[in-house]
């Protein structure tokens, strides 16, 4: 009677994991019968169930094996599908270096000029107007403070008088920093842009290629995904997002975590939490996401080979600490600010949360399947990484599988899982006990690190096939694969000039100490707040303050300027921006629209202003005024 009880309990508790599963993958279902309604939208409940299910099973019967299954014919089941050595590399393993590293960088620079084509020919050129010129700014704010500018360095010129605004978006100061050289040799912003997003391609595939390497010892494999990371095509959903194409760094600390597991040395964790700090200081979304990452693939790594974890402690207590110490710096700010930003509420990280499906949607500049599958639905969860690294990781699933292979398995079901957000099973309870998790608005760019953990598996693929191949039939394989590879991920991109040069009339006070610039037109509509992107651009030049201002968070302050302001000049216009100390005025027609000269008719009629100088820009004019502290009558 006891068997029989155990066994039905274990059925349940399999039916129990396959319906958190299909939850995971369906995002639930919900339904009224007869009056009652069923519900089954998250996947811990039936977690909490199998859970409840096993323990009971334990409390009944212990003597039977599992579904009726022996130990022993678990244990060769097991051995069936995991073999600690099948990952293995054979004694002698080449290095990376040298000739094979030299073709590598050369073949990836070949097939980075190709996908990129557009982007090397038209190079005062960015995917739209909007965030790229957002990244200028920050660049440029970040040099204007290795220049000596007074003000502090995340009290940026936005937004005025609100500070720590440099903290409503991420910050970029890494690559701010590396793009400092080329500022100060006179290189367009809009090149030194183009500069570090190219870069970032590269240097991506590059690491990947060298991580590949040290797990599957073969150049081949290695370039393959190379290739996958480099190009995947969450890439180019985010081909506005310079911060976003930052992901050099994960590679570059896997392979620290490896050389860690291996060492178990003081140095090794130092180097894994300096990788870690320099992604977070480039990435900010990545840095946080990445050290839940490798906590997790480096638990497994150490956990199949064996490391002895009280070796590991001191190690470890190291890495963290130098991680820590680093990361305060950048995390006093956020922190400072979050009184004022508070959390990003659950609804709009919910709206910002994949869906199982979104995995089968694709992004418009895919040139293979933008049209093809799903359509798009939500922003940033175009998340379809192409067909070959699905297959190529589902071949190097095949069992059996060594202990590299399942770290990166696990790895990428976490990934998998924490880009679903709420729809999920792990990101609600980081949420709540995760405070990093808090300020991050978009669970949908854990999908990076989906890639990423495809691109692993699928070296792994590429070497169990060309393993077996040998002289010009591997050379034909891994020519054919690249090729597969390569048309699978082929973007098509569309690009728009930037404007060369801002408004002459901003000679007239720049550099001037004490400028506070109110500029028009400035719309009152929360989405249309984007259109301070230019005036944010050319501040680049002329580096005064502004009240105007774009981030990733919109401060209530400024919602309320924008509608005081909408009968800009009338007296209480004028009210608010005594207020906010403005001293200057800028109107540009070129973004005005038809009401242009109405509005500089009525400034002109104004006693509270001074025209200081008009000139031209894009055809149209473009004035500025200086807004007088008149007595009062």
């Amino acid at each position: 009677m006891r068997r029989r009880i155990a066994l039905a309990l274990d059925a349940l508790v399999v039916l129990s994991l396959v319906a958190v599963l299909a939850i995971e993958l369906t995002g639930g279902f919900f339904t009224r019968e007869g009056g009652l309604r069923i519900s089954a939208r998250s996947p811990d409940r039936a977690l909490f169930v199998g859970a409840g299910l096993l323990a009971l099973r334990l409390l009944v019967e212990r003597r039977t094996g599992f579904l009726g299954r022996s130990a022993d014919d678990w244990r060769r089941l097991r051995d069936e599908l995991y073999d600690p050595a099948a990952d293995a590399i054979p004694p002698g393993r080449p290095s990376p270096w040298g000739p094979p590293m030299a073709l590598a960088a050369a073949g990836f620079c070949a097939v980075s000029a190709l996908f990129l084509y557009p982007q090397f020919t038209q190079i005062y050129a960015v995917p739209d107007r909007g965030d790229p010129l957002f990244s200028m700014w920050r660049m440029g704010w970040v040099y204007r403070q290795l220049l000596g500018d007074p003000r502090p360095l995340f009290d940026a010129n936005i937004f005025h008088p609100e500070p720590l605004t440099l903290t409503y978006s991420d910050s970029m100061l890494l690559p701010s920093l590396t793009a400092a050289p080329l500022l100060a040799m006179g290189v367009h912003p809009v090149v030194t842009y183009n500069v570090m997003f190219l870069a970032a391609f590269y240097l991506s595939g590059l690491m990947a290629y060298l991580l590949v390497h040290r797990l599957t010892g073969s150049a081949r494999a290695a370039f393959i995904s190379a290739l996958i990371y480099g190009f995947y095509p969450y890439r180019f959903e985010h081909y506005s997002h310079l911060e976003l194409q930052m992901a050099h760094w994960m590679p570059l600390g896997l392979l620290a975590v490896h050389r860690l597991a291996e060492t178990v040395r003081i140095r090794d964790a130092i180097l894994v939490a300096l990788c870690a700090v320099a992604q977070l200081y480039s990435s900010m979304y990545y840095g946080i996401f990445f050290g839940l990452y490798a906590m997790i693939v480096g638990a497994v790594v150490a956990r199949t080979r064996g490391a002895p974890f009280r070796r590991l402690v001191a190690p470890a207590g190291v890495g963290a600490a130098v991680a820590l110490a680093l990361a305060i710096p950048l995390a006093r700010p956020y922190v400072a600010a979050q009184s004022h930003k508070g959390d990003r509420d659950i609804p709009a990280v919910t709206a910002f949360s994949a869906r199982p499906t979104d995995y089968l949607r694709t992004h418009r500049r895919s040139a293979r399947w933008g049209v093809r599958l799903l359509p798009d639905r939500q922003p940033e969860r175009q998340l379809f990484p192409g067909a070959t690294p699905i297959v190529f990781s589902a071949a190097a699933l095949a069992p059996p599988i060594g202990a590299t292979r399942l770290a990166y398995a696990a790895g990428l079901t976490a990934a998998f899982d924490v880009s679903l957000g709420f729809h999920g099973l792990v990101y609600p309870y980081l949420y709540e006990w995760f405070l990093p998790i808090r300020g991050l608005r978009v669970p949908a760019r854990f999908s990076i690190l989906v890639g990423l953990s495809l691109a692993i598996l699928s070296g792994f693929a590429v070497r169990r096939l060309l393993g077996r191949s040998r002289g010009w039939t591997a050379h034909a394989i891994f020519a054919a694969l690249a090729l597969a590879v390569a048309a699978d991920l082929q973007p098509q991109l569309e690009l728009v000039p930037v404007w060369r040069e801002p408004p002459g009339v901003y000679a007239s006070f720049a550099g001037a100490p004490g400028v506070v610039l109110a500029e028009f037109p400035l719309s009152k509509a929360p989405d249309a707040f984007a259109d301070n992107l230019p005036f944010m651009y050319f501040s680049i030049w002329h580096g005064a303050t502004l009240v105007n201002g774009y981030s990733g968070f919109l401060p209530p302050s400024y919602a309320a300027l924008a509608v005081g302001l909408e009968g800009f000049p009338d007296d209480p216009a004028l009210k608010l921006l005594r207020e906010r100390g403005v001293t200057h005025v800028t109107i540009n027609c070129a973004f005005y629209g038809n009401r242009c000269e109405t509005v500089v008719e009525a400034v002109d009629a104004s006693r509270a202003f001074r025209r200081v100088v008009m000139g031209q820009w894009e055809e149209r004019p473009v004035h500025v005024y200086e807004l007088l502290d008149l007595p009062r009558q």
